[in-house]
C-alpha cells in the first residue's frame, strides 16, 4: 500500500476515493493530524496502479467539481455493498493466533527458528538457570563492582568479548521466562522476517539487544537475561508500522498492545525482572518504527515547507 496524495478537505477525498473505487482501485482515506488543520490521505493497495493513482489526483485537483465526478460515491457504494456480499457468501476460516496476535500469518523464519534453538540450548546447559557455570561466558560482564559504568565495569569486552553485549539475549531463569519470550519471538520475530527478511531482522536484534543489554547493565548491573528487550523491541516497531506505514503490511490486534503494554508497567512492581532491558528495547522499536514511516517523513517535510 502506497501514499499517493492528500487533500485538505474530507468531503473532496471521500468523492477522490469513491473515483478510485469506480475504477477498481482499491484504496482507503486515513486522517493526518497537522499544527492547524487535518489533512486527509490517499492511499492506494495495488503497487502498480499507484503511478496511475497520482495521474488521477493530479487531474482531479485542477477540477474537482468536475462532471466525471459526480455520482461516483453511489456507484462507490454499491461496488462496495456487492463486495462485501460476496465476502460473507465465502466460507470462513479463523486463525485464532492471526486475530489474536497479528494481522496475517508470515512464514517461518530462518534466523527466528536458529534463536529459539540457541535460547533452548542455553537453558538446556544452565539448567534453566540454575547453574550458570556452563554460560558464564555469555554474561554481558562478570565483574560485579557498583556504580556500573560503560567504561570501568565492562573489563572483558573491552579486552575483545564483543559478544558479550548480546548473548544475554540467550539466558533465562525458569521455564515461564523461556516459555513466554519463545512464544512472543517465534510470532513478531516471523512477522518481521517474513516481511522484512532474514537480514532486517539480525540487524535489528543486533542493534536493539547492544542497546537494551547497555542500558540494564548501567541501571541493575550484569546478573540478567532474557530475550525480553528484542521481544518488545519488536512489539514497538511493528506497533509504530501498523500505525503510522500501513504500507509495511505489519500491524498488531489492538488487544496485543494493551495487554503487553500494561505487563510492561505491571513487571516495575515484581522483584528480580530485568525493565530497564524492557524499556531499552521498547524504546528503541517505537523510535525505529516511527522515524521510518511516512508519517514520520510527511512531517518532516511539512515542518521544512
Amino acid at each position: 500500500m502506497r501514499l499517493v496524495g492528500e487533500l485538505e478537505e474530507l468531503a473532496y477525498a471521500n468523492i477522490f476515493s469513491d473515483y478510485l473505487t469506480q475504477l477498481g482501485i482499491k484504496n482507503q482515506v486515513t486522517e493526518e493530524p497537522g499544527d492547524d488543520k487535518i489533512a486527509y490521505e490517499i492511499w492506494v493497495h495495488e503497487e502498480d496502479r499507484v503511478e496511475e493513482s497520482e495521474s488521477l489526483l493530479k487531474k482531479f485537483l485542477e477540477n474537482p467539481d468536475g462532471e466525471e465526478y459526480q455520482g461516483v460515491s453511489e456507484k462507490a457504494r454499491k461496488i462496495k455493498k456487492q463486495a462485501e456480499k460476496e465476502a460473507k457468501e465465502k466460507p470462513q476460516y479463523m486463525d485464532a493466533r492471526t486475530t489474536i496476535f497479528y494481522r496475517g500469518a508470515p512464514r517461518k523464519g530462518t534466523l527466528t527458528v536458529i534463536l529459539i534453538a540457541a535460547c533452548i540450548i542455553v537453558a538446556v546447559l544452565s539448567k534453566l538457570g540454575r547453574d550458570i557455570t556452563p554460560i558464564r561466558a555469555l554474561f554481558i560482564s562478570e565483574l560485579i563492582i557498583p556504580p556500573f559504568s560503560l567504561v570501568d565495569s565492562l573489563p572483558e569486552i573491552w579486552r575483545g568479548q564483543i559478544w558479550r553485549l548480546f548473548t544475554p539475549i540467550f539466558i533465562h531463569f525458569g521455564i515461564m521466562h523461556l516459555g513466554f519470550n519463545m512464544l512472543w519471538l517465534w510470532d513478531l520475530g516471523n512477522m518481521i522476517e517474513d516481511r522484512k527478511g532474514t537480514l532486517f531482522l539480525a540487524i535489528f536484534i543486533f542493534i536493539v539487544s547492544g542497546a537494551s543489554n547497555l542500558i540494564q547493565f548501567l541501571f541493575a548491573g550484569p546478573a540478567f537475561g532474557g530475550m525480553s528487550g528484542v521481544v518488545y523491541g519488536l512489539l514497538g516497531y511493528i506497533w509504530m508500522k501498523g500505525k503510522y506505514d500501513p504500507g509495511s503490511r505489519l500491524g498488531l490486534h489492538k488487544t496485543t498492545v494493551i495487554m503487553m503494554i500494561g505487563w510492561f508497567f505491571l513487571c516495575f512492581l515484581l522483584p528480580n525482572i530485568a525493565n530497564w532491558v524492557h524499556a531499552g528495547g521498547l524504546a528503541v522499536g517505537i523510535a525505529w518504527g516511527y522515524l521510518t514511516s511516512p508519517h514520520f517523513k510527511n512531517q518532516l517535510r511539512k515542518y521544512k515547507e
